[in-house]
């Protein structure tokens, strides 16, 4: 079964995978798909959460595609540590 917190992630992700990947995103727009203010939405790039935004009239922009990029990327990689972390585990059982 699914949380409330993966249900919303997937909600967010669908929504997002449903605009044109060249779509511009400002700053509101992109706090407004994950439900929190602005300052999370730079502090979310900070922690390296979100890809760094690029300036367009003076104001931070992204791409859908590059949200879902940076996205896929981080899952890849999470992916492929806990597939390292239980290969470690086995072979410890062993």
């Amino acid at each position: 079964m699914k949380s409330g917190t993966q249900k919303r992630n997937e909600r967010i992700i669908a929504a997002l995978a449903e605009l044109p990947p060249d779509t511009p995103i400002d700053e509101a727009a992109l706090a407004g798909f994950f439900g929190c203010c602005i300052k999370s939405i730079k502090r979310a790039v900070r922690r390296g959460e979100l890809p760094p935004p690029v300036k367009l009239l003076g104001k931070p922009m992204w791409t859908v595609r590059a949200v879902l990029d940076h996205l896929n990327k981080r899952l890849e990689k999470a992916k492929q540590e806990a597939e390292r972390l239980e290969r470690r585990i086995s072979e410890l059982g062993t």
